[in-house]
Order: structure tokens, then sequence, then C-alpha cells
């Protein structure tokens, strides 16, 4: 057998198929019989031109096809494409086609060689291996590693559309009790039965995800959220459950939180997740926030989370979060009092204290360096906003250790305000970040209006990027941009090892999330020796 028709033989054992293709676009593989076994078709009826191989592929794989070919200018130029086939049974096959130009004349390839690889089993392994990292098996339903990004995205249509959007955390109060009596099986069967309940009855937007034990959450875009919990009680408990035990109810226990603000979002995940909730209270803020008298009590207070160097994991600097104290001592998250701030139009004097409860520790520690949020508020307000920045005039050269967070919607509903704010901030010597980027619709025109030092990429884009490709592919885009314009990035919601290692190798400068620290009282984070600071200080 001559060498060619062994490499041929040795490729289509490893599910490749080597092809040569001219100007006119014909596929011609080396062994066109194999192929054609391999797309389940009559080698006689089989064809590959040009047109005819389109015909098998989706609209966006044809343009990013023609696209890589439009780029082979050169001899040696090459390109690597992964898309869907679909083959002579209607099924979709997934190739990666890597190719190379041969020979050019006119700027154009006139001869091209490469190989199909047929990837198919790899994409169903990795898709099931994607799968059973966000969802539960059990009930297949998302599970709560996807419910931050479902909440940030509820809270942008809630934004843009004037709905509301809440959380509900809905718990099956009986279900241990069935367990411990009639054994594991039948708690299984009854989860089960509530999973295939709030699966059938969840439409888009809307989402369901179990968070574990029998406990389960729901995101929903609704005017009325008692109506809402009304429907669920009546769905999950109004029929019981058939099981070898006989019909068993089930009692249904429900707490919700309204979403805010984007920022705001991932506090109010963090509550249903963490079960800080009062069950039996379906409206949130049922009783009126008094600001002014929590300001003048102290009660709202700072927590501190450290961002790191991608590369080394050497902190970099905290941002400063807002929590609340309750009357017994114990802090939550202030989610509730920022967004009641926003809507009685008091949020400019968080932001104040914020800055206020800030300054002792920039006296303290000559090293902290520390980021604050700014909402859109201060900076729309002429006498806040002036305020503001006479604040950070007064500190002199520790100014230049503060980095101030605007949100991308500000960004985008006014570029021209938030472009004026970030110029007399960064006069000062702070840096300036747009925070939720991603979230909307910001372009890297506005990003350069406001001159941002950073941006913070989205929770939602980072959660569970190790498996997921397109989030990688949208991030890498994302840093690359930054860089040319020498803007750099923060990943915000970074919450396991697998996503730390794969921002890293994208090229994030920095990373924050629960993997590195929670939110803490004081900044507590280890500090570096002098030469290991020079070292990682950009």
């Amino acid at each position: 057998m001559s060498e060619p028709a062994l490499l041929s033989d040795a490729l289509m054992l490893a599910g490749a198929f080597a092809f040569e293709m001219g100007e006119d676009g014909h596929l011609d593989p080396a062994n066109r019989d194999a192929l054609a076994h391999n797309l389940v078709e009559m080698p006689d009826m089989f064809s590959t031109a040009a047109s005819d191989w389109e015909a098998r592929l989706g609209p966006d794989d044809v343009r990013a096809r023609r696209a890589a070919l439009s780029r082979l200018t050169f001899v040696g130029a090459r390109y690597k494409l992964d898309y869907v086939v679909r083959d002579g049974m209607g099924e979709h096959r997934h190739f990666r086609e890597i190719a190379e130009a041969m020979a050019c004349a006119d700027g154009r390839a006139t001869l091209i060689r490469g190989v199909l690889l047929d990837r198919t089993g790899e994409a169903s392994r990795n898709a099931a291996i994607a799968w059973r990292a966000r969802h539960d098996p059990l009930t297949r339903l998302p599970n709560r590693s996807c419910l931050d990004a479902a909440a940030v995205q509820l809270s942008a249509l809630s934004i843009r559309t004037g709905v509301p959007a809440y959380l509900l955390r809905v718990r099956i109060g009986n279900w241990r009790r069935y367990v411990d009596t009639y054994g594991e099986e039948i708690g299984d069967q009854l989860l089960g039965e509530v999973g295939h309940r709030l699966r059938a009855a969840s439409l888009a937007p809307d989402m369901a995800f179990r968070l574990g034990g029998a406990d389960f959450a729901i995101g929903s875009l609704t005017g009325d959220l008692e109506d809402l919990a009304t429907s669920l009680e009546i769905l999950l408990g109004g029929q019981p459950v058939h099981t070898a035990m006989g019909a068993l109810p089930l009692d249904i226990d429900i707490a919700s939180v309204r979403l805010g603000a984007l920022r705001d979002a991932l506090d109010a995940t963090r509550a249903v997740l963490e079960d800080d909730l009062d069950y039996g209270s379906r409206t949130p803020q049922s009783q009126p926030i008094d600001i002014d008298q929590l300001l003048r009590d102290d009660r709202i207070t700072l927590a501190f989370q450290p961002i790191v160097h991608a590369k080394t994991g050497a902190l970099h600097h905290y941002e400063c979060l807002l929590r609340l104290r309750l009357p017994d001592g114990r802090i939550e998250s202030a989610y509730k009092v920022i967004l009641a701030a926003e809507q009685s139009g008091q949020v400019t004097q968080l932001d104040r204290r914020a800055l206020d409860l800030a300054l002792p520790f920039l006296k303290d520690d000559g090293d902290v360096r520390l980021a604050l949020n700014v909402s859109a508020g201060t900076i729309a307000d002429e006498a806040a906003s002036a305020a503001y920045i006479a604040s950070l005039t007064a500190l002199g050269s520790d100014a230049a250790r503060i980095t101030i967070e605007m949100t991308e919607t500000l960004a985008l509903d006014d570029p021209a305000l938030a472009s004026s704010f970030a110029a007399a901030v960064r006069a000062l010597g702070c840096a300036f970040a747009v925070d939720d980027f991603g979230s909307g619709h910001t372009s890297f025109r506005n990003l350069l209006a406001v001159e941002a030092d950073s941006i913070k990429i989205d929770g939602s884009l980072v959660a569970g990027v190790a498996t997921d490709e397109n989030k990688q592919a949208f991030i890498r885009m994302m840093v690359d941009l930054a860089a040319t314009f020498s803007v750099q990035t923060v990943a915000e919601m970074v919450e396991d090892h697998a996503d730390a290692i794969v921002l890293a190798r994208i090229g994030v400068d920095y990373l924050q999330g629960y993997y590195y620290g929670r939110p803490v009282p004081a900044p507590s984070w280890p500090r570096l020796s002098p030469d290991a600071k020079k070292t990682v200080e950009t």
C-alpha cells in the first residue's frame, strides 16, 4: 500500500479526512468514500462541490467559513474552524476544519490542503459535562451555580421594561419528614415531581432552579408578586404526589426578594442562596426603610472583598461593599437599603457614607487600595457630584489609591455626563472603572469616551466560563479590545479554581469572587514583601 493511502487510512481511523480545495471551493477528499460513509451518504450520490457542502451548514457557519477562506491571501496562511454539518439522515455532526494555503495568486488561495476532524463524540461529551456542571440530575433543573447569571439578566430586563423582577426561595416544608418516614427513594420521587411541575410551568424569561435538599428558587419578571406566590402554592401544593406510599401532599414555604439595580442583583442572589429571607412575608420591604435613621444610627457599614492579580493571586485592591448592621449586631447585605434609597432618591447619601467609611482605612494603612461604587444618582446630581469630588480632593495624594466604579448603565445612558465625572476624578489621581461591563449594550466607543482605566466583566459572563466555549470566546474578545485601548480587565464572580485558571489564560488582568475571599469587615489579605510587591505591581 502506498504511503498516501496509509496516511489516508490512518486519518480515517482517527475520524479525520484529508482534502484539497481549489479556487472553485470544491472539497476534494483523499478518501471520498470514507467521508461519504461518515456522513451516511451513498458514495455515488455524495457531492462536495462548494454549494453542496455549504448546504449542509447553517448560515452563520457558512459566513464564518467564507470569511476564513478569504483570509488565505499568502502561502502558509491557515485557519481553524468548528462547525456543524448535517449528514444524510438529517442528524448534526460536529466537524473541525483545519487548512493551509499551498499556492496563491492575486491575493487569493488557488490550492488549499487541510483535514476535516469529526468531533461529534467529543462535542457530545463536552456538552454532557457542561450540562452536569450546571444542572441538578434528579430534577433536571439548573442548579445554584446558574442563579447569579439569571438574576442579573432578570434585573436588566426589569430596568428596561419597568416590570418588577423577583427571586423566590421555595421550600418543601414536609420533605424531610417524608424521607425519615419512607426513605430516600420516596424523597427523590417527590423532588423529581416538583422539578417536573416547575419545568412545565416556567415560561421564558422566568426560570426555576434547585438549590439543594428540598429548596428551590424561582426567578420571575412579574407585575404581581402575590399572584405569583399563590400560583406556586397551587402548582406545587395543590395536588399531592402519588407514590408507592400513597398520595403525599406537599407543604410549600415561600420567601422572596425584589431585584433592583444590576449591581444589587448579586446581593439579592446571595440572600436567596444563603437563605437570609423572611418566610411568610411575600412582599419585600413590607416595612418602610428609613434611610436617614439608619445613617444616624451608624447601621450602614462596609465589607471588603479582595481583587487579586490573575497570574499571581497577589492582592491588588479591595472593593468596598455596603452592608447593613441589624439591631442584634448581625451583618447582612444592604441590597434592600440600596433599592429603597434608589426609589426614594437618597442613594447619594449612601455613596457619600461609603466614602466617609473608607477614609479611615486609607489613613491607617498607607498601602491599601480601595474601589468605591458611585451611583448614577450621585453623578447626575450636580451638588452631590461636586461634594463627592470635594471629598476626594481633600485626600490629596491618597486619592491615587482609590478606584471609582461606575455602572455600565450610566455609560450607556449618558456617556457625556459619565465622561465629565470620570475626567474630574481621574484628574485627582483616582483610577476609573466601568462596572458590570457586558451586562448591557455599552460600546467600546463609550468606554473610550469615559476614559476608563479598567472594566469589570459582568459576573453573568464569568460564572462557569471553564466549561462554556462561547463565554470564553466573548471574554477573550473583550480582553483583546480592552488591551488595544490600554484598559485593564477585572472578572467578577470567580467562584472555582477551573474558572480562575481559564480566565488567567485568556488574559484577564484581575479576578474577584468567593474563590479568593468573601466580603469581610476589614481588609485582611496577607501583605506582600517589598520584593514581591515590585514584581506584581502594574
